[in-house]
């Protein structure tokens, strides 16, 4: 099963026919052909619904399908502690985030994510934990849509001063007691929830 967040509203791609993922005012959808996925994609864009479960019993297809609809792009990002226990977190264009871009040419992943944190944060002492997950998400720009997929590693620093790298439009990087943050309310996107919610309660 894959799951995608088109502005902050989830399609969840699965060839398992199980119902249980239905509520919260989602869709249901037994997939077809290629252009519905085109209507849903711009359903999700353009209109209230929470969200959407498209079935197909052929994953590998339905996924293909998916991903020719936009250009890809990937990235990476850490979820990283200190000694205390404590979350780094950031502040990004008005909204909590975590330390994340998009990978350089011929970069891996845990390089990418390693070298986003160290620039976006100013941490120099990082040592690299495991993965974590993946996100994926989509945006549009100058008339092109786009699927982003984000790996995501945890990461441990001991590093006291944190230099938001401003340039990025971070005001704001700090060290959060993980029991003060509240996933639901926090002003941050949905991928990045799902993120949160994976990594504190995997601790």
């Amino acid at each position: 099963m894959y799951k995608v967040f088109i502005n902050d509203k989830v399609v969840f791609l699965t060839s398992n026919s199980n119902l249980e993922l239905l509520a919260n005012q989602m869709v249901y959808i037994r997939y077809d052909d290629f252009e519905e996925l085109h209507f849903l994609i711009a359903l999700l864009e353009d209109t209230d619904l929470k969200g959407v479960v498209v079935y197909g019993s052929d994953m590998d297809v339905l996924w293909a399908d998916f991903r020719a609809h936009f250009r890809e792009i990937d990235a990476a990002g850490g979820v990283v502690r200190n000694e205390k226990g404590e979350l780094l977190l950031i502040h990004r264009n008005g909204k909590w985030d975590l330390p994340k871009g998009k990978l350089e040419p011929e970069e891996d992943a845990l390089e990418g994510a390693l070298r986003e944190v160290q620039e976006e944060c100013g941490l120099n002492d990082l040592i690299a934990g495991g993965m974590l997950m993946d996100t994926y998400h989509t945006y549009s720009m100058e008339g092109l849509r786009y699927l982003k997929k984000t790996s995501w590693y945890t990461m441990k620093s001991s590093q006291t001063e944190l230099i938001p790298q401003r340039e990025e439009g971070i005001d704001k990087v700090l060290w959060e007691n993980p029991a003060r943050v509240d996933i639901a309310s926090l002003s941050t996107y949905e991928s990045i929830r799902d993120v949160l919610s994976n990594a504190l309660g995997a601790h």
